[in-house]
């Protein structure tokens, strides 16, 4: 049977091509591709494909594997147009990426092989003036470097090797970066502060993803001025790490700073107070007062030593060491208007100093302010008067130590003889509070009892006889009756030493009755619960005691 020769191609040919070889079509173009009696060869394949054909001599890519070498075992033609010309073995999704020499590493092994492969990161000329090259499908052109896929986000500040800061991980952060390697090492606080703090954002609209990006070469970093402001107002010059130190803004390294090397050196307390306690916000660092100290401490005496010599000057008293305890010794005070005598030595300072005044406008922690000026330096200035004026008008010019002395309360001198009742004998022996009593017992009057009593015997002492001697006599210009004790007894002792038998009594004693014990013609008797003696009245008849 004889064919049409335009029907022989049709039977001749497998199918049609691909698209992209196209113009093979017809049975002059054959051995473009296949050789009499034998599979395709690698030569005519690459007999077109000399951009494979150079990276297969440069040992480059997956062709150059020898594994990949056979072209047919991946690409089959005469399938029809739109026929997928490349035959993955595990698939597509699974094609092992580092076998054409880029292994996919991080974020790069998440991604669709066509994220990376399309049109807009082909960079190779070659491949992108190659005729009848469908850039869509190819995956050639790629270069290795990160630029040649992704924007350069420092807009050409950093260096070209994008992996000596980032990874392949992700953008941010940058582990790879070290701040030290830059001329401006990064200590102290600076560690801290975010990189936007000192590289300010700029932006840049020709970039499709981020507008915005960080300026990180940095015109001036020489001195701490150029990102900080001076809060010093330039009193101290620029040379900033002379105090400070980048620990923090605070911590004054008094290494470099000495505080003593001003016009007010630091000594005792002072060295224990903040900065800010004396160089407070707002005041200058500068043309502080400190000439007294009252120019930054309160006067805590209120101007009560405003009048002396001194003006009140606070070292008289205190130290930097301490405002307590003061400084002021018993020497010091032995040389004011109020010399320290006896007991009042002894006496703790405040129990004199106490409740002094505040003035008006002071602050509430001034309420509780020493009194250390007073209206005078007499007795009566400090103390009560415990007596309440009895004694008044036995005081002479020299008031309370007329009887008292500093040395004690308790040693008195006085002349009890200008009370009209002259201490003699046992009187002179006993205590002052033995005949004067307490008296107003459990209220603010109470005292012992100085004017009021009575110099007879019996409103001290009891009378023993039981008023068998009571006699009339007119005190006070009225009739009482009372025993003069002084007829029998002495101020010496109780024993009756001038009492006279035979003067003072109706019986004189005569021979034997002077040796009789007196008992003998005193009986004992009982009245109201208290035995005595009786004297009288008894008889003087010899029956009377004899009997008849």
């Amino acid at each position: 049977m004889i064919l049409p020769l335009a029907y022989l191609p049709a039977q001749l040919s497998p199918g049609d091509l691909h698209q992209s070889h196209a113009f093979l079509e017809g049975l002059s173009n054959c051995t473009q591709c296949h050789s009499a009696g034998a599979q395709i060869a690698v030569e005519n394949c690459l007999a077109c494909h000399t951009l494979l054909k150079a990276r297969i001599d440069a040992g480059k890519g997956l062709h150059a594997n020898p594994e990949y070498r056979k072209c047919v075992n991946c690409h089959s033609d005469h399938h029809g147009r739109n026929f997928k010309l490349i035959h993955w073995k595990e698939g597509e999704e699974n094609f092992e990426h580092g076998l054409t020499g880029y292994q996919l590493e991080g974020a790069h092994a998440k991604l669709q092989c066509r994220d990376c492969h399309k049109p807009a990161n082909i960079a190779n000329q070659t491949v992108l003036l190659e005729k009848k090259k469908n850039l869509e499908q190819t995956f050639l052109g790629l270069q290795q470097d990160c630029l040649s896929c992704h924007h350069d986000e420092h807009r050409g500040q950093m260096k070209k090797d994008c992996l000596s800061c980032h990874n392949m991980d992700a953008w941010k952060p940058s582990p790879g970066f070290d701040h030290n390697k830059t001329r401006f090492v990064l200590t102290g606080k600076h560690r801290d502060v975010a990189c936007e703090k000192c590289h300010p954002s700029v932006t840049d609209n020709r970039f499709p993803n981020d507008p915005s990006f960080l300026k990180f070469a940095v015109a001036k970093f020489a001195a701490c001025t150029d990102c900080h402001e001076d809060v010093h107002k330039g009193q101290f010059g620029l040379n900033c790490t002379s105090c400070h130190s980048t620990a923090g803004w605070n911590q004054i390294n008094e290494a470099r700073f000495n505080h003593d090397k001003t016009r007010f050196p630091l000594k005792g307390k002072h060295r224990q107070v903040q900065c800010e306690s004396c160089h407070k916000p707002g005041r200058p660092r500068r043309g502080l007062k400190f000439a007294k100290c009252t120019d930054c401490h309160s006067d805590f005496h209120q101007g009560q030593f405003a009048k002396r010599a001194s003006r009140g000057a606070c070292e008289e008293c205190h130290s930097v060491e301490g405002y307590s305890p003061s400084s002021f010794t018993l020497e010091k005070h032995q040389q004011t208007d109020y010399p320290l005598l006896g007991a009042h030595q002894a006496i703790p300072c405040i129990a004199c100093h106490a409740g002094g005044p505040r003035q008006k406008g002071a602050s509430r922690s001034m309420l509780k302010v020493n009194r250390f000026t007073f209206s005078g330096t007499a007795c009566q200035d400090c103390h009560k008067d415990p007596h309440f004026g009895e004694v008044d008008k036995y005081k002479q010019a020299k008031g309370c130590e007329s009887c008292h002395a500093v040395e004690s309360w308790r040693r008195v001198s006085f002349d009890h003889n200008q009370t009209g009742f002259e201490l003699r004998d046992r009187h002179a022996e006993i205590a002052c509070r033995d005949c004067h009593k307490p008296v107003a017992v459990g209220t603010p009057r109470e005292r012992l009892q100085i004017q009021g009593l009575a110099g007879d015997c019996q409103s001290c002492h009891q009378d023993v006889h039981q008023g068998q001697f009571e006699h009339a006599a007119l005190v006070g210009g009225k009739t009482v009756r009372m025993t003069d004790c002084s007829r029998c007894h002495s101020a010496y002792r109780w024993q009756p030493d001038k009492f006279d038998h035979n003067r003072h009594s109706r019986f004189p004693l005569e021979g034997g009755h002077e040796k009789v014990p007196c008992q003998d013609c005193h009986p004992k008797a009982e009245r109201n619960g208290a035995v005595f003696a009786v004297y009288k009245p008894l008889g003087t008849e010899c029956s009377n005691c004899h009997g008849k």
